[in-house]
């Protein structure tokens, strides 16, 4: 195991007042309408694949980031409830306005899915990047970017609803709390990218299945990688306690470590059922013996998963 040195001077700055503001600022790709058409889409093409609904009446999301585009998209295929839940308040309503009014466009174009060329991190990989016209039917666009519809969503945005329990069709909590959404009234529990920075996963998995009705989804891409910390892509687990620490220091983002195996786990102690498990293999960057005492128990498989695609179905 290697840390890079610039990691231990950016974790020991984070103990630093004033220096802990500088990292984590920003998100991801999410400013982007087409990284978000392309999210938005890979979940529901595997949905599809997997004989799963591509239609819902409420959307949760963790994590939306810089800008609720993942969600506008939801919105703009048939969703009626769009809830944000963020531990920072990154968003702001006239980069969202933009956004939708270019999703719109993305989708009124029938647009081909962003593939590797244009976003070559973007994870799940398909096996078809064209517009998946074969569930986002004429008529069932048609019907979401009326011109009503679309002034309903911009309203929205421009003065988004704090309370989940309100019916406005965008709420957007940053940060958010566990109270905020009613129990058995979510349709879909989405993530890009956001699960691997959660530190109380039991917890979190037991909220998300506590809110889907019977019969609701979750769909989580989740990476397993030291997100830099390391030289080797999943060197996280051959770190010390005391060595992770330091690098990690009070980053904004900074990964749980938890394996794949560990998420599989939780969705099922949840009372879920896992239906897809789409995995990203790379040769592991650290030998068994290597790795620290609390990650020995980890799988041939989970070592050299570096990221997934995990969607899982609440039980009656």
């Amino acid at each position: 195991m290697t840390i890079k040195p610039r990691s231990l001077v950016i974790g020991a700055a984070t103990y630093v007042p004033g220096l802990r503001n500088l990292t984590g600022r920003r998100t991801g790709g999410t400013v982007s309408a087409r990284y978000c058409y392309s999210v938005w889409l890979r979940h529901l093409c595997m949905l599809h694949r997997h004989g799963l609904p591509t239609t819902f009446t409420t959307v949760v999301e963790l994590g939306p980031g810089d800008s609720l585009g993942v969600g506008l998209a939801a919105l703009l295929t048939g969703a009626k409830r769009y809830i944000a839940l963020d531990a920072v308040h990154y968003a702001d309503s006239e980069r969202n306005i933009r956004i939708l009014e270019d999703l719109a466009a993305l989708f009124r174009d029938r647009a081909a899915i962003p593939d590797p060329t244009e976003f070559p991190h973007l994870q799940p990989p398909l096996p078809s990047y064209a517009f998946p016209g074969e569930f986002l039917t004429s008529a069932r666009l048609e019907a979401e970017l009326r011109p009503a519809r679309i002034d309903l969503i911009r309203a929205a945005l421009a003065n988004p609803e704090a309370s989940s329990r309100n019916n406005g069709p965008v709420c957007y909590n940053a940060p958010w709390t566990a109270g905020m959404v009613e129990d058995a009234t979510v349709d879909l529990v989405i993530s890009q990218g956001v699960l691997q920075f959660v530190h109380n996963l039991p917890d979190m998995y037991n909220l998300m299945a506590n809110w889907l009705r019977p019969g609701g989804i979750m769909s989580h891409e989740i990476a397993f990688q030291s997100i830099g910390i390391t030289t080797e892509w999943n060197g996280q687990w051959s770190c010390s306690e005391a060595i992770w620490r330091l690098a990690a220091g009070r980053r904004r983002h900074v990964t749980n470590r938890e394996p794949h195996s560990t998420h599989i786990a939780l969705m099922q102690e949840a009372g879920c059922q896992v239906v897809t498990d789409e995995r990203i293999v790379r040769d592991s960057g650290v030998r068994r013996e290597n790795l620290a005492p609390r990650f020995r128990h980890l799988t041939d498989q989970d070592l050299v998963t570096s990221s997934a695609l995990i969607q899982a179905v609440k039980l009656p």
